[in-house]
């Protein structure tokens, strides 16, 4: 992580690896967080939609962590350790601001110390100067493979020792 923007690792009380029984909780966190990132989407699928994606995606070869503050979800990743891929990162739009995110990402970086990458929605602007705050860079734009959205692959990579 960019040692200019120390991540508030208060922000979360707990980060633990996820179990089946997280599933509809974040599933719902997602839709929420989803539909305020994606303002401008007419329709959010249903809820049921969502937790599909969960039990089909949240498990392995992935680790998904969960971030609880107080007892309470309120993030979570989804990270391929293999390809040092971040699948997913979602924070509650209700806490969102807070260094939660950031805390996340911090955590990314110590799990994947040698880089690591992950798409985001070209028209997801928070999302983008989010990320670059955190220290990725963007490195071109493709189209996800399933719904066609415009996306940009962003890179994290550890600072060269001098």
């Amino acid at each position: 992580m960019d040692s200019s923007t120390p991540p508030d690792l208060a922000a979360l009380s707990r980060v633990r690896p996820a179990t089946a029984a997280d599933a509809p909780a974040l599933a719902a966190l997602w839709r929420r967080a989803w539909a305020s990132a994606n303002p401008s989407v007419a329709g959010v699928a249903p809820l049921a939609h969502w937790l599909t994606r969960v039990q089909a995606e949240f498990g392995p070869p992935c680790l998904t962590l969960v971030g609880e503050q107080g007892g309470t979800t309120v993030a979570f990743l989804v990270l391929e350790m293999q390809a040092s891929h971040l699948h997913q990162l979602f924070v509650d739009p209700g806490v969102q601001g807070g260094g939660i995110g950031a805390a996340l990402v911090a955590r990314v970086c110590t799990l994947c110390p040698q880089g690591w990458s992950l798409h985001v929605a070209s028209s997801n602007l928070r999302a983008r100067r989010f990320y670059t705050r955190c220290g990725l860079q963007e490195h071109g734009h493709d189209r996800h493979p399933t719904t066609g959205r415009e996306r940009v692959l962003c890179r994290w990579q550890p600072r060269a020792e001098p």
